[in-house]
């Protein structure tokens, strides 16, 4: 489990010199009146990242905030954290709590400023002639995860956990990228399982190309708990705190619109995303996420996400309570 920390550690290092060199700006005129504000997001196509960013984007939410936001997508878990320690990123968004702790613990100025995605929304699929049908199924398989400190790491992680404290063998978990990259490794038997979101691949499900073997919610006591966070660079935090609140309303309004308009958000989420699955099958990504499991507040679950960043390595021991304080810093929430 110390190569966990041992990689969060290297790449908040890494991102320390390159902060040397680019530290954060001031306010940036973008547009006339606009502040200039720049987000990694975790994935360009998955329902909890993409969608709010091209909504917001198609219907004018930012420039209504008075912010201009431009867009890094990047792999997730430590590389989002990578992004906003080294000032390339203001803000981070759908970043695992766990990474954001390990940094944190590794000097890293950063801090976590709201949830993002409350539950573990994660599946896993294999083939159907593989003989795997279930949780148990996967104990000693290898594994699919997207980077580092993600959640569909820690998931991974937590199921090995779940499965060696039945007596089974741990899983082999493999860093292999995003849901399409995990479908080429099962397909070309690189890993046996691999990790997705509703709905990537239940049309796969459905005609029996693939079949799914375990779900989020069947690991550990989740529900309640904001697996995914968004992050701030603490200097731009200190100079920006009205465009970081700002950012955080139009989340929370695209969510609010999202959900209010749903056929038309799949519309502009298939468009922007360049999707090859169709409206009617995007539209299934509701019924696996409920409004309010996509808040900006309130953040719950921090004393699991502190207990899941020492039990899998991301941190060498549980946080103090002034560095709970320093790190969850909820004072940029919007106030209504």
């Amino acid at each position: 489990m110390r190569k966990a920390l041992a990689t969060i550690t290297a790449l908040a290092t890494a991102s320390f010199a390159v902060a040397g060199c680019s530290p954060p700006g001031s306010p940036q005129a973008a547009d006339e009146g606009l502040t200039q504000v720049d987000i990694a997001f975790s994935n360009p196509t998955i329902f909890t990242t993409g969608l709010p960013y091209y909504v917001a984007t198609d219907q004018g939410f930012y420039e209504e905030a008075g912010i201009s936001v431009t867009a890094t997508f990047t792999g997730g878990g430590s590389e989002t954290v990578q992004a906003v320690v080294s000032g390339s990123a203001d803000i981070g968004t759908e970043t695992s709590g766990a990474a954001a702790i390990g940094a944190f613990t590794s000097d890293a100025p950063i801090k976590i400023i709201s949830a993002s995605t409350t539950g573990l929304d994660l599946q896993w699929f294999a083939l159907p002639d593989s003989g795997l049908t279930g949780r148990r199924d996967l104990a000693g398989q290898r594994m699919g995860y997207s980077a580092t400190g993600s959640s569909s790491h820690i998931g991974v992680l937590a199921l090995s956990a779940l499965l060696e404290s039945e007596g089974l063998a741990p899983i082999q978990a493999e860093a292999i990228g995003g849901p399409p990259d995990n479908l080429t490794a099962v397909q070309t038997d690189q890993i046996d399982a691999g990790w997705t979101q509703p709905p990537f691949f239940l049309d796969k499900v459905a005609s029996g190309e693939l079949v799914l073997v375990a779900d989020g919610a069947e690991i550990g006591d989740y529900a309640d708990v904001a697996m995914r966070v968004n992050i701030g660079n603490v200097s731009w935090l200190e100079d920006n705190a009205d465009a970081a609140r700002a950012f955080l309303e139009v989340q929370q309004r695209s969510w609010d619109w999202i959900f209010d308009n749903p056929e038309e958000a799949v519309k502009i989420w298939r468009t922007a995303a360049d999707l090859d699955l169709t409206e009617e099958v995007l539209l299934t990504s509701f019924d696996y996420y409920e409004r309010d499991e996509l808040r900006i507040a309130p953040l719950d679950g921090q004393d699991v996400l502190i207990e899941d960043a020492v039990e899998f390595g991301f941190a060498e021991e549980p946080l103090s309570d002034e560095q709970v304080s320093e790190l969850f810093d909820l004072s940029y929430l919007p106030e209504n």
